[in-house]
């Protein structure tokens, strides 16, 4: 009499099965397979009778709701639950599932990413990673990896400088990558202060021109070298204001500072070590100077023709910054097109896990184009370079000019003094791997402070502007020839409740919008609720709402107190401080280390497959853990909200985009027809009433 079949044997699948994954890898390091799980649950959950026919073993993992026969049909329909994949049929496989103990017995560890599946690494690097990278370069900054000259100094003239050649080439390379993923790291890591200060900016760009030039409504009267000094606060308010600057008069080792209260309009003098006399800012005489050569030349009536106009050397200025459109219009454009073919190709994917996570991934980083759009549709160049080509020295070389230092170059000096650790940082200090985004005299400041900083310019224009119309500060009246009030200038140009809120509300709205959609994407995916995935784009949507209250309290602080607020308030500056600190330790953790997570596949493990609910009581029956793919719960789910978070996240983007270019074109029209308007009148002149 022949003995029945084995399970292997009507199951092929099944055949030869062992207990543990295949692969060489530690379970620790990523050498668990969730399929091959999925086998042993099914295995365990099977037996044969005595007539050869397949029946369930006493503890089965077959979810109730499917019998034997269900099973055998799906296996013949090529929807085997292990491994299963859509094949256009909504019914799905049967679900195998799993209580979190099993799991964590028999599999513990985690599944690395593999190649030979698209969605779980390449897709989500090369489709939203790789344009991040080429996003990210839009974006202002001050610092970058300083690449050593050696490597550029190459002769492959020779057999040896042919052979270094190319490892000096592949030197460049690397520090080159390392330096823009680094950068990449950062922006996504602190998009938050860095949207709301770009916004803030773009928002006192539009209340400067709209005040020059009135909607609604006749020119204020106001002098025309305030206007002037007004325009040059929109296209250079990038450039970092020098606070200490070389005494001409007496010794060099004098230093001095003055701060400027925007809310009282009066000088507080800062504590100095050496100096009592007040030099005013360096960087904006040096800007201004410009202004003041074309009112030396039409105070002579000298031709047009023998000097530059400011007209000119404004719109110069303006036309330095990159065009919207080739910077990040058409990138944008490209990026929403590879989105677009990716959500449509997820329909032939329904009920894919991995693919479900991949577009939440993609959906997330959608926060870095949301960056660079805003970044792009400032008025101000973030190269410093026409500037230096553009202002006067007066033939000789400036003095470099002093700037505040920083929290950390102050710890820096003050460790300076102790022996042992003064020997080390002095030992050291000569090797400097960071260096300058720009050459030049002038130094920009970092998108999360070129918001404050511009306000800086246009407060210097308003105090210069209070101190030649021989006006007090608190003096609500009329100026000299009926000219706008002290108190109704500083009102017109200071963003009110309204303009706060919707800066705070756009800058919301670019790092909540994705957060919220890759959120639904993954919480809404069997099992669903909050876990791993989810839970990620939660900690990264609270950390950079933290970051951006911060940001606006320090805001206030520097508003009310001026740009020496931290030595005004100490204890504010260091809530404000370590509270950023500890907070940006939870934005980089889910910016950086959830990117990680993902990529390599820590997310697929028994604890990220259980709903956060359970995690407290994971010997709960509804603990459990679902191994099978494409289940009808899976493709329901994919219906329901793939398509519609991707195509509303494409819509979006598409819309802030071309808004932005829009805002960006109608500003800088307004910039322009203002800066014309500057060859018409003196300097000197008074406004027309």
């Amino acid at each position: 009499m022949a003995s029945p079949p084995g399970l292997g044997d009507i199951i092929p699948q099944l055949a030869g099965l062992s207990s543990s994954p295949p692969g060489h890898r530690p379970i620790g390091l990523g050498g668990q397979n969730f399929t091959h799980c999925c086998l042993l649950a099914l295995n365990e959950s099977l037996a044969v009778r005595a007539d050869g026919n397949l029946s369930y073993a006493g503890t089965s993992f077959v979810a109730p709701g499917f019998t034997i026969g269900d099973l055998e049909d799906a296996i013949g329909d090529d929807a085997f639950p292990c491994g299963s994949t859509f094949n256009g049929d909504t019914v799905g496989a049967p679900v195998v599932r799993v209580p979190y103990d099993w799991c964590s017995a028999r599999c513990p560890g985690w599944e690395m990413s593999s190649s030979n599946v698209m969605q779980q690494w390449i897709g989500p690097l090369v489709q939203f990673i790789v344009p991040s990278l080429a996003f990210c370069t839009n974006v202002p900054r001050t610092r970058k990896l300083a690449i050593p000259d050696i490597v550029f100094k190459a002769h492959p003239r020779s057999l040896v400088g042919f052979a270094s050649y190319w490892v000096r080439l592949l030197g460049a390379l690397v520090l080159m990558t390392l330096d823009t993923v680094f950068w990449l790291g950062i922006c996504f890591a602190f998009a938050g202060p860095m949207l709301l200060s770009a916004v803030y900016e773009y928002a006192l760009d539009r209340k400067i021109l709209e005040f020059l030039a009135p909607p609604n409504g006749h020119p204020p009267d106001i002098p025309t070298k305030l206007r002037a000094q007004l325009l040059l606060a929109v296209v250079v308010g990038n450039i970092r204001m020098a606070r200490l600057e070389r005494d001409d008069i007496g010794s060099e080792e004098k230093r001095h500072n003055s701060v400027i209260s925007s809310d009282s309009g009066t000088t507080i003098l800062a504590k100095s070590r050496r100096s009592s006399k007040m030099v005013h800012n360096s960087v904006w005489k040096r800007v201004m100077v410009m202004v003041d050569e074309y009112e030396a030349a039409r105070m002579v009536d000298r031709r047009n023709d023998e000097v530059v106009s400011l007209p000119t050397k404004l719109k110069s200025l303006l036309n330095s910054q990159a065009s919207f459109g080739s910077t990040v219009g058409a990138p944008v454009l490209f990026f929403v097109g590879g989105f677009v073919y990716t959500v449509l190709d997820v329909e032939n994917n329904l009920g894919d896990n991995d693919t479900a996570h991949a577009l939440a991934f993609g959906l997330w980083w959608m926060v870095i184009p949301y960056l660079a759009i805003i970044s792009c549709a400032m008025l101000a160049a973030n190269s410093p370079s026409t500037l230096d080509g553009i202002v006067y020295d007066g033939g000789t070389i400036a003095r470099p000019d002093e700037y505040e230092m920083s929290f950390w170059a102050q710890q820096l000096k003050k460790a300076k003094e102790y022996s042992v650790i003064g020997w080390v940082i002095r030992n050291i200090e000569g090797y400097n791997p960071v260096e300058t985004a720009f050459d030049g005299h002038f130094q920009t400041v970092k998108l999360w402070k070129r918001g404050l900083n511009k306000r800086e310019w246009v407060q210097e224009a308003i105090n210069e502007y209070a101190a030649s119309s021989g006006v007090p500060a608190n003096y609500n009246g009329r100026g000299r020839n009926n000219m706008i009030s002290l108190s109704e200038l500083r009102k017109s140009l200071t963003l009110n409740p309204r303009d706060c809120f919707h800066i705070l509300a756009s800058a919301l709205f670019a790092v909540l919008a994705p957060c919220c959609l890759a959120f639904l994407t993954s919480y809404n995916t069997p099992q669903a609720g909050l876990s791993c995935r989810s839970l990620t784009y939660l900690i990264y949507a609270i950390s950079q709402v933290c970051e951006m209250a911060l940001w606006a309290w320090a805001a206030r602080l520097r508003v009310r107190y001026g740009v020496r607020w931290s030595e005004t308030c100490p204890t504010a500056k260091r809530i404000s401080w370590w509270g950023q600190v500890f907070v940006g330790f939870f934005a980089i953790f889910a910016a950086v280390g959830g990117t990680m997570m993902q990529l390599l596949g820590v997310y697929r493990s028994c604890a990220c497959k259980v709903p956060a609910k359970y995690w407290p009581r994971l010997g709960d029956p509804n603990a459990y853990i679902v191994l099978s793919d494409n289940t009808a719960e899976d493709i329901q789910a994919a219906e329901r909200w793939w398509t519609v978070t991707g195509s509303t996240a494409v819509g979006i983007v598409g819309i802030v985009c071309a808004l932005a270019w829009w805002h960006q074109r109608r500003l800088r029209k307004v910039f322009r027809d203002e800066a014309d308007k500057l060859g018409y009148d003196n300097l000197q002149s008074e406004p027309r009433i």
